[in-house]
Order: C-alpha cells, then sequence, then structure tokens
C-alpha cells in the first residue's frame, strides 16, 4: 500500500487509542460518581475522616483506574496484533500478485513502458517502510522454518516409532527362537527315542501286513466258495423247479397301448445253468411267481445302447413320473428275490448284441436291459476289457478312468463289477429294433423339457421313451421249437403265483 495510507493507518491507530482512553476516563469519572438519589437526611453527627481512610479511597480508586487501563492497553495490542496480521497477509498476496505479473510477463512481448511499469509495482521500495518490508519477510521465513522443522521433527518421530516396533519385534522373535530351540532340542531327543521304538515297531507291522494279506485272501477264496455254493444251490433248485433247461421265456409287448393289433412277442433263451445258475434261477422265480406279468411292467428306457425294461411298479415310482416316493419293489425285497446276492458274470456268455442282463451295480436287479450293441467291455470284467484290449490301449484306458492301472480302490472295484448276462433273444428281432426307434425324452426340443420339468416338478431321466411299451405278460416256454411259430402251435407253461397251467401258444 501506499506511504499515505500507512501514515493515514497509524493517525487512526492514535485517534483511536485516544478516544478510547477518554472514554475510558470519563466512564470511570462516571461510574465513580454516585447516584444522587433525594433521601431524607436525618442529623448525625459528623467527624473528619481519617487519613488512613482518604488513602484506602484513594488506593480503590488508583486500582479501578489501573485495571480499566490494562484492558484498554490489551484491547490496543489485540488491534495491533490484527494490523500486522493483516499487513502479513497483504504481503503474501503482494508476493502472489508480483509471481503472477512475472510469469505473465514471461508470457507477453510487452512495449518498454509497459515494462517499466510492471517493475514498479513488482518494487514496493519507497512505498511501505522498509522495517516493514523487512519484518514481514522475516516473519514469513520463520513460519517456513517452522514448518520444515515440524516436518522433519514428525519425520524422526515417526522413523524413531518404527525402529522402537522393530527392536521390540526382533526382540520378541530372539525370544521366541530361544523357546524354539529349546522346544527342537527337546523333540529331538523324543524323536531318537521313538526311533529305536519304530525300529521294533516295524517288524511287527510287517508281520501284521502279511496277516491282513493272507486274512483278505481267506476272504476272497471264502466269497468265491459261498458264491460258488450260492450257484450250485440255484442250479439245483432250477434243475428241480423249472427242468435241466434249455429255459425259455416268453413275453408279449404291446407297441401301442389299448390297441390289440399292436401286441408283439420276444423269446428269450437263457443262459446254461453251468454258466450263470443264480441269475437264472432269479429270473424265472420272479416269472413263476407273476411279478413280471401283473400290474405295469414296461419297457421304460431306451439309451442308445440299451432297452431296459422294470417290473410292477416302476411306472409308479417318482423316478419314472408316478406319484409313489421310495423303492418300489419293496414286496421283491420281502421276498428276496429283488437283486442278485452276487454280480455273477462268464467270459463264457458275454454282453454281446440282443443279449439280456440285470440292470444296476453293485446289486444288479430286478429290473433288466436288452444289449442293442456288443457291451462286453462295458458291462463285462476289467480281465475281459485288457484281454480284448491289449495292454498298451487298456493302460490308457485306466490311467483315464481312475489314475492307474493298479489304483483301483475297493468302492471304483466294486462299481466296475460286471452286470449278470444271463439270457439272448431268439425270436422279435424286428421287435426289439421297433422299439429301439422309439422317441425318448431325449429327442424333445429343450424348451419343451423345460416346461415339462418346471409343471412336473419332478427330474425324469433323458432317455425315458416318450411312450412306455407295456409288458402284458411273460411265461416260461415248456419244449420250445422255433418251428412252432411257423406252425402256430406250440405249448407253454405259465408260471403266475406259483400255479401252473398249460396253454396254447398262439404267436
Amino acid at each position: 500500500p501506499p506511504s499515505s495510507s500507512t501514515s493515514s493507518t497509524s493517525s487512526t491507530l492514535t485517534s483511536t487509542s485516544t478516544s478510547t482512553l477518554t472514554s475510558t476516563t470519563t466512564t470511570t469519572t462516571s461510574e465513580t460518581t454516585p447516584t444522587q438519589t433525594p433521601t431524607t437526611t436525618i442529623p448525625l453527627p459528623t467527624r473528619p475522616p481519617s487519613i488512613v481512610e482518604a488513602e484506602a479511597r484513594t488506593a480503590r480508586e488508583l486500582s479501578h483506574a489501573v485495571r480499566k487501563l490494562t484492558n484498554d492497553l490489551r484491547t490496543c495490542n489485540t488491534r495491533v496484533n490484527a494490523i500486522e496480521e493483516g499487513f502479513q497477509n497483504l504481503y503474501v498476496a503482494h508476493l502472489g500478485n508480483v509471481d503472477g505479473l512475472r510469469k505473465c510477463r514471461e508470457g507477453m512481448i510487452l512495449a518498454p513502458e509497459d515494462i517499466e511499469k510492471l517493475d514498479d509495482v513488482e518494487s514496493l521500495e519507497g512505498i511501505v517502510n522498509p522495517a516493514l518490508l523487512e519484518q514481514a519477510q522475516f516473519k514469513e521465513d520463520q513460519k517456513a522454518r517452522t514448518k520444515r522443522d515440524e516436518e522433519l521433527a514428525s519425520k524422526h518421530r515417526t522413523l524413531i516409532n518404527s525402529l522402537e516396533t522393530r527392536i521390540e519385534s526382533l526382540v520378541r522373535r530372539e525370544r521366541s527362537w530361544e523357546r524354539t530351540i529349546s522346544e527342537l532340542q527337546a523333540r529331538r531327543d523324543l524323536l531318537e527315542r521313538r526311533e529305536g521304538a519304530w525300529e521294533r515297531t516295524i517288524g511287527d507291522l510287517m508281520g501284521e501286513i502279511e496277516v491282513r494279506a493272507r486274512r483278505e485272501d481267506w476272504w476272497e477264496d471264502m466269497k468265491r466258495e459261498m458264491e460258488g455254493r450260492i450257484g450250485a444251490l440255484s442250479q439245483i433248485a432250477v434243475v428241480e423247479r423249472f427242468g435241466q433247461g434249455p429255459h425259455h421265456v416268453s413275453m408279449t409287448v404291446l407297441l401301442e397301448e389299448g390297441n390289440p393289433s399292436s401286441q408283439r412277442t420276444l423269446i428269450f433263451e437263457l443262459a446254461p445253468i453251468e454258466l450263470a445258475p443264480h441269475s437264472v434261477h432269479l429270473f424265472l422265480t420272479q416269472i413263476a411267481e407273476g411279478y413280471w406279468s401283473r400290474g405295469t411292467p414296461a419297457i421304460v428306457l431306451n439309451a442308445e445302447h440299451v432297452l431296459q425294461a422294470c417290473p410292477h411298479p416302476c411306472l409308479d415310482s417318482v423316478d419314472l413320473g408316478g406319484r409313489t416316493p421310495g423303492y418300489p419293489y419293496e414286496d421283491m425285497r420281502a421276498a428276496g428275490l429283488d437283486v442278485v446276492s452276487f454280480q455273477e458274470y462268464s467270459p463264457a456268455f458275454p454282453h454281446e448284441k440282443y443279449t439280456i442282463g440285470f440292470a444296476g451295480r453293485p446289486h444288479s436287479g430286478p429290473e433288466f436291459y436288452i444289449n442293442l450293441l456288443d457291451n462286453t467291455l462295458d458291462h463285462g470284467t476289467l480281465e475281459e476289457r485288457k484281454r480284448r484290449m491289449g495292454q498298451a490301449e487298456y493302460g490308457a484306458w485306466a490311467e483315464e478312468a481312475f489314475g492307474g492301472v493298479e489304483e483301483v480302490d475297493v468302492g471304483e472295484k466294486d462299481m466296475m463289477e460286471p452286470y449278470p448276462c444271463f439270457g439272448k433273444l431268439v425270436e422279435g428281432f424286428d421287435v426289439v429294433d421297433e422299439i429301439a426307434r422309439s422317441l425318448t425324452r431325449a429327442s424333445l426340443p429343450k424348451d419343451d423339457l423345460d416346461d415339462e420339468d418346471d409343471m412336473e416338478r419332478v427330474d425324469l431321466d433323458e432317455n425315458m421313451l416318450l411312450r412306455p411299451v407295456k409288458i402284458a405278460s411273460v411265461t416260461i416256454l415248456e419244449n420250445y421249437s422255433p418251428g412252432a411259430k411257423a406252425a402256430g402251435v406250440g405249448e407253454k407253461k405259465e408260471k403266475e403265483g406259483g400255479s401252473e397251467t398249460t396253454t396254447t401258444d398262439e404267436l
């Protein structure tokens, strides 16, 4: 600011202080003057005040005046500080303006007279008291030093705290290491003592492993012996009840439900009883007890490589779209006729095309299927697969299937056991091929399946036939000969519910 403004500011401050002091003195005088109120004067005896009382009164008045003057001085100091702070702020703003003008001048081409004007504006000499400028510059430098010192002190404090924390962490870690070393030494001593015990135990374990291996061999021998006994007893039962064989079974199906003209007949020849006695006995007994001729047995699944049939009441189960939950063959289970006792299989009677076998693993039955392809590799034994594929191809397959040729655990071994194959189709090949061409849920558009699933709220098998083929009856044929079909005459023994009747076979 110009010097005239500085002079006016000083004169203003002086006049302001003088007026303030004058008003303060006046106020003090007015405050010390008691208020004159009309009172009734009572004549009292008067005596002149003593010197002590007069001095005390004078001291009180002086003390009051000093307090007033002190307050006025504090007010003046406050205003002076405010004026200095305002000047300091103006000085900082001036420095900013000067820097802006300098930058402006560096970016523009000005006339010489304009440059002289800018130089005059940048210089405050002759305009502001140099003492004030020095004082402002000193305060600005002091602020910068104070800020820099505070930043350095803060960094130093942070660094010291970090070092102290690191030292504490290292001390704790050192103590932890000392404890760990002691524990490791104790553990080493313990391990040395245990090593001697382990050396003594290894011999015992090797002996136990050998005992366990012999026990497993014994169990396998017992299993084979039990399977042989079951097969022998089943063979005796088949011969006593159904004859020496070969055994033939007739299955009557309705390709279109409610249309008698769509009735067709399938003839199955069961495996020789010396190859699959247990499976043949189970199937013949199921037929003789009427489980395949009552209710709604049907061919329900077409998985492209097999056609699967199930006895009553499979169509009523939830898995096939019915409303009956749980296991559907409780009556057969109660009679002991639902599944085989073991996975009986003979390599001499493999799962070739048009053969039949019980479905399900590890306990197959009572549903059976008709092979539409040669499924020997997938439905037979691992040994038969190895023999047919060769060692190299079998090794690659085993590596992909269960991680190695020798890595089959007990659960996977149970699921890799063969399906029982116990018969083959001898008549009705065209009927089976016609059923195999039937539509399944997988042949429908996916949108239709989603709508159907939303409606039924049941997750049905995509291989389920849209129209299951009903099995009208399943009977055991006696004295069957292929020529009977051409002659139109033949006898069959129907065994339903344990009773035997002889009827004419109208093929």
